[in-house]
């Protein structure tokens, strides 16, 4: 499963959540300890204040009606008692002796005071050890308890505190701190949550409009490869508008390159005709014999090499862009070569509508499927489609190519018989000239291994 997001919008959003969870939690770390500190202290000074006020009545109300101060100061979390001698032995806790004993007037060895932990009741296991103890007590098996008592874990300190009374007798406190508070923790957590949700949705939609200008621009230069010409809109963040400027710069550029060696290859062509063409019929009014034949063989050779030369630097024609049936195109094709005497074999496949140059992929598929033949006895031809492009592929019954040779029998005027000689190759531009024609429409030509490693598979796409 892919977690990291493949579209910019979701890769900025998925950041911006893992920033603000870090920043959160690194946030809620320093303010849970501050928090809890605060807390802390703030329910210290609350039952100090409480145990001052309670030894105040106590100390000065007759003995009856101590019972009842007790009773109602007294809480789950504080116990009161009067008691013949001192809950504390000794004071642990000079600062709030001193602090109390000015409050309340008392000389400061009447005043003792502590924070302890209360190891009885703080364990997390205390449940299940009283169960265990009443089990034992059953079975007498007090040992196994008595085992595990000495194991202690740390637990949250209890205040306690005596305060001698003017009776003699010794007014003790006990106070457990409160439990801490983890509601603010719930409502900080739901306020990340929302906040998360709403910078996504506010990225995702602003990453929307931002990059809209950029998805047309990559719909424009994938038609451009197709050698189709799409001017883009400039709009957008000004950064955008600058690249959208600069591409549509471009196409302007390589369309005026592209019409001026149009008009320079047609002048260029009437003029190697035109002296060919002349040379040829000073040569045939001349006597009949071996070297008038040279002459016009080696005219002729000069006549098809200027041609095919020309058809590969024009590589992708003038030819408009429009929809066509690729099946119907490749059916006439195999038609028309099986009439010339060509062993070739098309298999019936259904309609393929694609946007291009229907002309350019004739030719381009007529020159493989001549040279499957050529070099194969015979062509095996067949049109399948993907999700995103047809596939047209030619197999022959021949010697095959190397797969050292595969990608250099593109280049121009390369042939792997090396003699130059019309009966055994042309010039070595068929495969230039075809791969030229059918990468102008964003497509291209793989060779491979026929089946059974027999022969040569050659491959043509073209997207959908």
């Amino acid at each position: 499963m892919r977690l990291w997001p493949r579209r910019a919008g979701g890769q900025l959003a998925l950041l911006l959540i893992l920033v603000l969870l870090v920043a959160q939690v690194i946030t809620i770390v320093i303010l849970a300890g501050e928090r809890q500190g605060a807390l802390r202290s703030a329910g210290l000074e609350h039952v100090l204040q409480r145990v001052s006020d309670g030894y105040t009545l106590a100390d000065t109300t007759d003995p009856e009606r101590q019972e009842r101060i007790l009773r109602a100061l007294s809480s789950p979390t504080l116990r009161l008692s009067i008691d013949p001698e001192p809950y504390l032995t000794e004071d642990q806790a000079s600062g709030m002796t001193r602090r109390l004993a000015g409050e309340l007037g008392l000389p400061v060895e009447q005043v003792r005071t502590a924070m302890e932990a209360d190891e009885d009741d703080c364990r997390p296991d205390r449940d299940d050890h009283r169960k265990r103890e009443r089990h034992d007590d059953e079975d007498d098996e007090h040992h196994e308890y008595d085992e595990h008592r000495d194991e202690r874990h740390e637990c949250p300190p209890v205040l306690g505190v005596s305060l001698a009374m003017s009776s003699g007798q010794w007014f003790n406190a006990q106070a457990r701190p409160p439990a801490p508070s983890w509601l603010w923790l719930k409502a900080t957590l739901t306020s990340v949550g929302i906040t998360a949700v709403l910078l996504t949705l506010t990225l995702l939609l602003a990453v929307r409009r931002i990059l809209r200008p950029m998805n047309e621009l990559s719909r424009a230069a994938h038609a451009f490869g197709r050698g189709e010409k799409v001017r883009v809109p400039e709009k957008g963040p000004e950064d955008v508008r600058e690249v959208t400027r600069a591409f549509n710069q471009m196409q302007d550029q390589v369309g005026r390159a592209q019409e001026d060696r149009a008009r320079l290859l047609a002048a260029l062509a009437h003029d190697l005709r035109t002296p060919i063409t002349s040379m040829r019929l000073r040569v045939e009014m001349l006597p009949e014999g071996e070297d008038r034949d040279r002459l016009l063989d080696a005219l002729r050779e000069m006549q098809h090499l200027a041609e095919a030369t020309l058809d590969f630097i024009r590589g992708s024609t003038t030819e408009q862009h429009r929809r066509y049936d690729l099946a119907t195109l490749l059916d006439s094709l195999c038609g028309d070569l099986q009439e010339m005497g060509l062993a070739v074999h098309c298999e019936d496949s259904p309609r393929c509508v694609l946007q291009g140059q229907p002309e350019a992929v004739k030719r381009a598929l007529r020159n493989l499927i001549e040279n499957a033949v050529n070099y194969g006895e015979q062509a095996e031809v067949t049109l399948a489609t993907t999700g995103t492009e047809a596939v047209v592929t030619i197999i022959d019954q021949g010697p095959g190519i190397p797969e050292g040779e595969r990608e250099r029998v593109f280049e121009p005027f390369y042939r792997l018989e090396h003699s130059r000689s019309r009966e055994t190759g042309g010039a070595g531009l068929g495969l230039a000239i075809a791969r030229t024609l059918i990468r102008g429409m964003g497509g291209d030509i793989r060779l491979g291994a026929g089946p059974d490693e027999k022969g040569l598979k050659v491959s043509v796409t073209l997207p959908l």
